[in-house]
């Protein structure tokens, strides 16, 4: 089976450990996201057979939730239940007017919320790619794992691995630096489905 760019970007926009829930340090724990795994995947699945009311009264339900949570939140949280709530209203309402975008969400993620990106600033990171040879990106990218926090460390483990799987496809070194000097900027994929 012969990996696509595609694919390699699918496996890392659900990788946790490059993107992951963010974090209440106040509640100990991260905010939740909208849609688990097997929710999701019963919402693609009623997308798909164009069922509209349970795909609705899955969202409602949801949204229902969320505002009953935003009531009784503050601060920093209570923010981030608001994100939710408008990803929420997006997501209801792109199965009319956004059907296609919402199809390629169905197809990227395999749980869907709010994510945070656990990688430092990437461009960099491309730029020792377009202009160095692959063992003196593997050496950059060991020593910034060495000296980098541990969220940060694992993320850049995660990373080394998908470049190192890049090369071995012969893709262009332009293209996998600019893929590398992207991942920051992947988190908005998620809100793309909301309307300015």
């Amino acid at each position: 089976m012969t990996e696509t760019l595609d694919g390699v970007m699918r496996r890392v926009l659900n990788d946790p450990d490059i993107f992951s829930s963010p974090y209440d340090q106040r509640m100990k724990a991260p905010i939740p996201l909208l849609f688990q795994k097997e929710d999701w995947k019963q919402l693609r699945n009623a997308f798909e057979k164009g069922d509209k009311s349970f795909f609705d009264s899955q969202v409602d339900n949801r949204l229902k939730n969320l505002r009953q949570e935003a009531q009784k939140s503050q601060g920093w949280r209570k923010g981030q239940i608001e994100k939710l709530i408008s990803l929420s209203e997006s997501l209801r309402k792109a199965y009319e007017t956004r059907p296609n975008l919402l199809r390629q969400l169905f197809g990227m993620f395999d749980s869907f919320g709010l994510v945070v990106c656990n990688l430092p600033d990437m461009e960099d990171y491309g730029k020792v790619i377009e202009n160095h040879t692959r063992p003196i990106v593997e050496q950059f990218f060991l020593y910034k794992i060495d000296k980098a926090p541990w969220k940060e460390k694992r993320a850049l483990k995660k990373t080394l691995e998908y470049v190192k799987e890049l090369y071995s496809m012969n893709l262009d070194l332009l293209e996998i630096a600019f893929f590398v000097r992207k991942l920051n900027s992947l988190i908005e994929f998620v809100e793309v489905i909301k309307n300015e």
